[in-house]
């Protein structure tokens, strides 16, 4: 299809920043593909200096697509994320540099920050309006920019600016069960400690699974981007850069974005009329306004529609302008028009006396659509409890039909893959492989698949008395303990002069692609003197890049001072054979040395043990504000200051060891080998198991690793025992996943292939993952859900008012943003809208929703039955 006039001056201005006003069905998506071919065309930049943003993992696998339709091949290179996706992929790369970061985290979904939130969730108070109020409490504090070497003092002032906000300090006082604000003033300063030792607790028991939550990704980013070169790194490494769906911003994603942009060239797109996340924090117009006055962008606005009739458009643009008639001219200067001439029929009203009714006349109605048109049918809601009760009495209908003649329907809200019950139980064996530090997976994997271990034995583990000591849970998930207590091998590796400090440097942070060019070690005796030094450059084949202003390490340099990677790869393989290797963050340089190693056919590291001292100090000491090497190094008398050279950063890694060993582990042996000694025979078998696992991760594909897990760790045979078989179908649909990701991975370790899934699962467990849906389903689907979704036929079920728009919306003053939602519903027809709403609810009379009246009577056909 040939680009319009408006849509071929966004593929062509390539020089200025544009705000383009683009809403549903204009085209935006092959508009932005079309843009970034010319963009690689007319070399205006490489692929890999093209950033595009987008909102939903859907939206960006559909511009992948579209991007590499037109480009090919070279569209690989093109950097296409979530805006979660984009921070996570920063946090690792960062985690290198800023030693308080894990390079092995771990994001946990709401199920996982449940179980973290539960021991602190007051009695009575919904979950997920604690769970809110959480987020919105560390956001406002990088917010607000309070980021002291006392993160309590912190949290306390974020907590005392909420409670001076209304609606907030409201929210803040619901979720820990006060009734109102006044009942909470009685108790203050009980009350503000109390919340401060919630968050605190929280956040300690995410960095002791080495974890982070979708907020965390955030406020992770924009905590670094306070430091200018971390900022500086991140901004030159792109000139063109894209963001979709601007309108559901927050105020602080916004923030984080915009520090990218000076200099690049920035496209921010999106509709006003489809904000439908005001709840979490988005405000378009203020963005909109702030984008105009600092980057003096054009502006191009998209009136031709490309998706539905014209009876359809026009019913939705006139309802749009019945519900924000002072805004319409604001953002339009010509009135918008579908492009197709297919003039198409009324929407269909459907007033019906019970919801049962309207649940059969929905049936009946689809039953009618051709079967080979079903594949393009929507069923819309307002809210899950509408879709539930869909869901109930269609398969009530499908009874009475022979199998033949039934119709197939999902809750889309019931197949989010990534988040069912039998998905978590598998990935949680894959997560333990990758983070061995994941207390929620170990959690989940004993709880389900493990006998003789109930809460009681696992809250004994998880207690102060065990903290202190520096044991926790995961340790019993490894066969080290039951060997010797869990410094054993550390002290022992000291007597015997076989501890060796080390660390690397190289040309970025991506273990699976980037190169050491640098390898520095220390063999250390029990006094911490060095007895051996191992200091290594090597020439690698890419380009040092950015990170030259990290290491100080040149192309040019490197070219004069190192020596091939195969050589000096195995020269410190055989100096560090049967080693203990000591690191702080050292997961990073364990992976990165594992990757080098398998990219030469070197084989595998051969370390007797590997310790990280930034897991050593922040189990003996987890209520410091960070334990980055520097801070540890100021705070502990070692008298040594680390500079980022790997060769210094060694010797002060060294010397904190030390320190730790002579204050924390050995005062704490023999309580340590007790506490082990009265729990390890209950993790005996499970602890084999793992190492099998964990050994076979090293060496066999996903798919192997997966039907492991499934027939010998007892996943199937639990299935089977509890009446679940069926979940193993959604395992294989798991498996054919792996094998997809097999054959585009080739070059990766399984490990490292691993970690490619299980970010993947990470950062759509959220969404619909409709790409492994098997047969056709007609998807039940709330409005919220369906946004960036089109249908040819859409019916729009429990259009009622208090449900749509819905009471509490109504109560709390909020009834712009169901407007927009409504908006958004009417929007997802390409040929044919049915909107039906019940009289009656038992003996409750129900009214039609006040909606209606935006949609003009000439756009309609109304029924009652």
């Amino acid at each position: 299809m040939k680009a319009n006039s408006q849509q071929q001056r966004v593929i062509d201005e390539l020089d200025s920043n544009i705000l383009l006003l683009a809403s549903a069905g204009t085209g935006k998506t092959n508009t932005l593909a079309l843009r970034v071919a010319r963009i690689i065309e007319m070399n205006k930049a490489k692929p890999s200096e093209i950033l595009c943003m987008t909102f939903t993992n859907k939206a960006c696998r559909e511009m992948k697509e579209r991007i590499m339709n037109r480009v090919g091949v070279d569209a690989r290179a093109v950097e296409i994320h979530t805006f979660h996706s984009f921070c996570y992929t920063i946090l690792q790369e960062e985690a290198k540099r800023d030693e308080g970061l894990y390079t092995d985290i771990t994001i946990f979904d709401e199920e996982d920050c449940r179980e973290l939130l539960a021991p602190f969730k007051p009695e009575g108070v919904r979950e997920i309006d604690f769970q809110t109020i959480i987020g919105i409490i560390k956001e406002e504090r990088a917010v607000y920019n309070f980021y002291s070497n006392d993160r309590r003092i912190d949290y306390l002032k974020t907590v005392e600016i909420i409670l001076a906000e209304n609606d907030k300090a409201r929210q803040l006082c619901n979720a820990f069960g006060y009734k109102s604000i006044a009942h909470m003033q009685e108790n203050i300063s009980t009350f503000k400690q109390r919340v401060v030792d919630v968050v605190e607790g929280y956040q300690h028991a995410l960095a002791v699974g080495h974890g982070v939550d979708f907020t965390d990704l955030i406020i992770g980013v924009y905590e670094l981007f306070r430091e200018d070169s971390i900022r500086e790194r991140w901004r030159s490494r792109f000139r063109y850069i894209a963001v979709d769906e601007m309108q559901d911003t927050s105020t602080l994603e916004y923030a984080v974005m915009k520090q990218m942009w000076p200099g690049n060239i920035v496209l921010l797109c999106g509709d006003f009329f489809q904000t439908i996340y005001e709840w979490r924090g988005s405000n378009p117009l203020v963005l909109l306004e702030l984008f105009r006055n600092e980057f003096q962008p054009q502006v191009i606005v998209f009136y031709e529609n490309y998706r539905s009739n014209q009876l359809l458009f026009e019913a939705a643009f006139n309802a749009l302008k019945g519900m924000f008639p002072h805004m319409i001219d604001d953002f339009y200067e010509e009135t918008p028009y579908a492009v197709t001439q297919e003039e198409g029929q009324r929407i269909q009203v459907h007033e019906v006396l019970t919801e049962f009714d309207e649940s059969r006349r929905v049936y009946d109605a689809i039953s009618k659509v051709p079967e080979e048109e079903r594949d393009s049918i929507g069923i819309l809601v307002r809210g899950n409890h509408k879709a539930q009760y869909l869901s109930r009495m269609f398969e009530l209908f499908n009874k009475n039909l022979l199998p033949e003649n039934r119709l197939n329907f999902m809750i889309i809200d019931d197949f989010k893959f990534f988040r069912r019950q039998e998905i978590k139980d598998v990935l949680a064996f894959f997560k333990l492989v990758a983070n061995p530090h994941d207390t929620v997976s170990a959690k989940r994997i004993i709880k389900r698949f493990v006998e003789g271990i109930g809460e009681a034995r696992m809250a004994a583990i998880e207690s102060d008395d065990c903290r202190k000591v520096g044991l926790k849970l995961t340790d019993f998930l490894d066969m080290g303990i039951f060997q010797d207590e869990t410094y054993a091998r550390l002290l022992k590796g000291l007597e015997n002069n076989e501890v060796i400090v080390y660390d690397v440097e190289s040309t970025g942070t991506d273990t699976t692609t980037d190169q050491i060019i640098q390898i520095a070690a220390i063999r250390i005796d029990k006094d911490g003197k060095p007895l051996e030094v191992f200091e290594r450059f090597i020439r690698p084949t890419k380009s040092v890049g950015q990170s030259a202003s990290v290491h100080g390490f040149t192309d040019e340099k490197l070219a004069e001072i190192g020596r091939p990677a195969a050589e000096v790869l195995q020269e410190f393989k055989e100096f560090s054979r049967g080693a203990v290797i000591v690191g702080h963050n050292v997961n990073y340089d364990v992976s990165i040395f594992t990757s080098e190693l398998h990219r030469h056919n070197l084989g595998k590291p051969e370390f007797e043990a590997v310790f990280d001292t930034l897991d050593i100090f922040r189990r003996f000491y987890p209520n410091l504000s960070n334990h980055k090497l520097g801070f540890l190094s100021e705070q502990f008398p070692i008298n040594h200051t680390p500079t980022h050279n790997a060769m210094d950063d060694i010797i002060a890694t060294g010397m904190l060891l030390l320190y730790a060993v002579q204050e924390n582990i050995l005062p704490t042996q023999d309580k340590r080998r007790a506490y082990i000694s009265s729990f390890k025979s209950y993790f005996a078998d499970i602890a084999t198991k793992m190492s099998t696992l964990r050994r076979k991760a090293k060496q066999d594909k996903p798919t192997a690793v997966l039907a492991y897990i499934m027939n010998d760790l007892g996943v199937s045979a639990y299935y089977a025992s509890h009446n679940e078989a069926h979940r193993v179908k959604h395992i294989r649909d798991l498996y054919r996943i792996f094998e997809q990701l097999e054959k585009e991975l080739v070059e990766y370790t399984t490990v490292d292939r691993i970690k490619v899934i299980l970010q993947l699962a990470a950062l759509t467990a959220g969404e619909p993952a409709n790409q492994f849906v098997r047969g056709t389903q007609i998807p039940i689907i709330t409005v919220h859900q369906a946004k960036g979704s089109e249908f040819d036929y859409v019916f729009l079920v429990g259009l009622n008012d208090g449900v749509f728009p819905s009471y509490m919306s109504v109560r709390e003053g909020k009834l712009d943003e169901e407007k927009r939602l409504f908006y958004v519903a009417l929007t997802r027809a390409r040929k044919a809208l049915t909107i039906t709403y019940a009289c009656q609810s038992g003996k409750k009379e129900l009214r039609p929703s006040p909606f209606l009246q935006f949609i003009p009577l000439e756009y309609q056909e109304f029924h009652k039955y």
